[in-house]
């Protein structure tokens, strides 16, 4: 007899349980030299139109015109005397006043015409007899303004400059109480008397001490305590990457003058491509942002390792190559920690800048900035742009009348389990703000970055307390901070993969600055099997 099967029930394999992980904002900012399975945390793959705090992500501001040139706008210098303020900005033929224009859209009258180069050097010089302006272009006669008029500087003039046709001065700045000139195309500099506008002019030759041809290309001020004083030290740059440092007083005194020595970089990107900071001297290079302070104390191979824009340097010598050679400038923005790098548009590389918090060294991607030029003026930054317009920045929640889409990508992680695909369920986004916006989460997996369509513009709540804007006595005063409320919210995913990216969209369309922040986001999530 056969003897019967007896069925055993089994205990259902319990279901495994969701976990959560709590990201908060990269703060770190865009991160693009890091290893993409190892890359460590605080960090973002993609950093769009969203400004690294100390605390989280703010969404930028838009941009306005103020100003409209006749052609692209290709210099911007400021003149401060007193309470007295303006903002100039230069064409290749002309310059401007656009301190206060009537119509934005319309061309000014030109404070000065005929010029044949816009691409200008600019410096604020104090005398006995007051603020003056001194420009330099390399191809026309210098200019100076004394707060009310231009005048063109020659050996004729009053004040006047000889020993050297001054329409060969390329580049000026001010050094121990002296202006210091490059001659175009040369390996000379020029200096006037103590204290003076004008006088003979006192030639330095740097050809005995550059070593790798070329010609002088610009020079600054290395002020080591942060401010004027006997310190100093007066840089010379050429276009080959050459720096020589000097100590002393007067060119003309071999007792008061000496060589600290000769430094190697790669190219200089432009001859306004320095920064003052603090007791340093930036420089930016082909290779990134180097601190004078690191030229002259590391050998050039490891100067790169040294960059303040090391974060970014895969992406900083993209844009070096997709740039073709055009001039890039540095400004500082403290109204918000603020430093923003220009990278000049071409026929094949877009509207864009990059920006960095300038205390915490964390970097992003601006978009739709055409910065051509900067100028700090009135505590804002100011940008020119390649089709002739002046445009103030962080201003607004358009750019100039165009939406603008903020991206945030984090790095990939993977949530605890290396190797073991897991699937993101839903993600919670954690936002201090007080105006509204529409924003999408998503997620990207594997380390490929596909963004979806990004989300509509809120709806446009008005002026609200924008500055300019709303009314005096109606508007509240620092209302948006006031009223910062925590906004979180769950939204579903359902992505499956290995390594995981959470990533967010703004878009913003509207008349008011935005005020919101990112603090964090969270996943909610199912572990899978092992991939095999």
């Amino acid at each position: 007899m056969r003897r019967g099967f007896r069925r055993v029930p089994v205990a259902a394999k319990a279901q495994q349980k969701g976990e959560t992980i709590t990201f908060p904002a990269p703060i770190r900012g865009k991160v693009s030299n890091e290893n993409l399975a190892s890359a460590q945390p605080l960090g973002a793959k993609v950093l769009v139109n969203a400004f690294p705090t100390q605390t989280g992500l703010r969404v930028r501001g838009g941009s306005r015109k103020t100003a409209t040139l006749d052609g692209p706008v290709l210099s911007m210098f400021t003149y401060v005397s007193g309470s007295a303020a303006k903002h100039f900005a230069a064409s290749q033929a002309k310059v401007y006043d656009v301190s206060s224009v009537a119509d934005p859209s319309v061309v000014p009258p030109a404070d000065i015409s005929g010029q044949s180069a816009g691409y200008y050097s600019a410096v604020q010089f104090s005398t006995v007899g007051g603020e003056f302006l001194y420009l330099a272009n390399g191809s026309d006669k210098l200019q100076l303004y004394n707060g009310t008029s231009w005048q063109a500087i020659d050996g004729a003039s009053s004040p006047s400059i000889t020993g050297v046709t001054t329409s060969t001065l390329s580049h000026v700045w001010a050094y121990r109480n002296r202006l210091f000139f490059i001659q175009s195309g040369s390996m000379y500099a020029w200096c006037l008397p103590v204290n003076s506008l004008g006088g003979a002019a006192t030639q330095i030759s740097l050809a005995g001490v550059f070593q790798n041809g070329g010609s002088l290309l610009t020079g600054g001020t290395w002020s080591m305590d942060a401010g004027d004083g006997i310190d100093d030290r007066c840089v010379f740059i050429s276009n080959q990457g050459e720096v020589a440092v000097y100590e002393g007083a007067d060119p003309g005194d071999p007792n008061d003058w000496r060589l600290q020595g000769r430094y190697d970089i790669t190219p200089v990107l432009g001859k306004r491509a320095l920064m003052p900071v603090g007791g340093d001297l930036l420089i930016l290079t082909e290779d990134g942002i180097v601190p004078i302070s690191q030229v002259v104390s590391k050998d050039p191979a490891a100067l790169s390792l040294a960059a303040v824009s090391r974060n970014i340097e895969p992406d900083w010598r993209r844009e070096v190559m997709a740039r073709g050679g055009k001039p890039w400038e540095f400004i500082k923005f403290p109204r918000y920690n603020m430093g923003i790098v220009s990278l000049p548009v071409t026929t094949t590389a877009p509207a864009m800048c990059f920006v960095v918090n300038l205390e915490t060294g964390a970097w992003a991607d601006y978009t739709g900035w055409d910065t051509n030029c900067l100028v700090l003026h009135n505590k804002w930054a100011y940008f020119g742009t390649s089709d002739g317009k002046v445009m103030q920045a962080e201003i607004g929640g358009n750019d100039d009348g165009q939406i603008y889409t903020v991206q945030i990508a984090a790095q990939f992680d993977h949530l605890k389990s290396p190797g073991q695909t897991k699937t993101v369920r839903m993600a919670r986004e954690t936002w201090l703000a007080s105006r509204d916006f529409n924003s999408r989460v998503s997620v990207s997996v594997n380390y490929q970055t596909v963004f979806p369509a990004a989300p509509n513009s809120a709806p446009d709540g008005g002026a609200l307390s924008l500055w300019d804007v709303g009314k005096w006595d109606q508007a509240k005063w620092d209302a948006a901070l006031a009223n910062r409320t925590a906004r979180v919210q769950w939204r579903s995913i359902g992505r499956t993969g290995y390594a995981v990216s959470w990533q967010i969209q703004v878009t913003c369309g509207v008349t008011a600055t935005p005020d919101a922040e990112l603090v964090s986001i969270d996943l909610l999530y199912d572990r899978g099997g092992i991939v095999t």
